[in-house]
């Protein structure tokens, strides 16, 4: 990918969030955070269903950390959001079309969430809490995958690998699914995905399911980015240059 030239497209065609992104990506101080789109003030994200969404709440808290703005306005807010949306058995609860990628079972929601959820908050510095931990723990098969698919399993092997460190079971048994089951179906929108969650983790870009999914990316950029999809492009840019690609 052509970094100046796919710059320039997002600084031609982008919003103040965006462009905000695109300047900091091209080396320029483009100053504090701005407003950033979908937010409400109370800090949350809303999702494809128009309502508040932990899930997207979770992982843009992840996205914050990778720009280097987890301690921004924008993300303690969002994690004070999600501090209080925590349902009495500390688990987190999205609507099914919440939920990215294919949802093959209801209950993938909630681990969605919640994985998602507890990944943001400890990336930056907050604890979601054991219970939280303990429902994801009981969501994981004996391949690694956790309920829901792929999405819940990049979210939680995030988590995991934070809240006991980069040997853990639970966090490598996702990423050794992930990298068993990585399906031809899998693009650029997935491999983001998964990417943003392990980078605000702390993940380093020798560990195999990193170096795998930052090398398809790579290779399956396009020049200056994809047409009609400004946000892809800048995040696909904003992990190579974070993972050092």
């Amino acid at each position: 990918i052509d970094l100046e030239l796919a710059l320039e497209r997002v600084l031609s065609e982008g919003d103040e969030w965006r462009s905000w992104r695109a300047l900091r990506l091209g080396g320029d101080d483009p100053g504090p955070v701005p407003e950033i789109p979908g937010q409400d003030l109370r800090g949350a994200f809303t999702g494809p269903s128009g309502r508040p969404s932990p899930g997207v709440t979770g992982q843009m808290l992840c996205l914050l950390v990778v720009l280097g703005a987890g301690d921004s306005g924008p993300a303690a807010v969002a994690g004070d959001w999600l501090e209080e949306a925590q349902t009495p058995a500390r688990a987190w609860l999205d609507a099914p079309e919440d939920v990215p990628g294919e949802l093959d079972t209801p209950a993938g929601a909630k681990v969605w969430a919640t994985a998602s959820a507890a990944c943001g908050l400890l990336a930056v510095g907050r604890d979601p809490g054991p219970r939280a931990m303990d429902l994801l723990r009981g969501e994981a098969d004996v391949e690694g995958r956790f309920t829901g698919g792929a999405y819940p399993t990049f979210a939680a092997a995030g988590a995991y690998w934070q809240i006991e460190g980069p040997k853990t079971e639970m966090a490598e048994w996702g990423l050794r699914w992930v990298r068993e089951w990585d399906e031809e179906g899998w693009g650029p929108r997935e491999r983001t995905t998964a990417l943003t969650f392990w980078g605000a983790a702390g993940m380093p870009p020798e560990h195999p399911s990193v170096e795998l999914f930052l090398e398809a990316l790579r290779d399956g950029t396009p020049p200056t980015g994809w047409t009609g999809d400004l946000e892809l492009t800048l995040r696909a840019l904003e992990l190579l240059t974070f993972f050092g690609g």
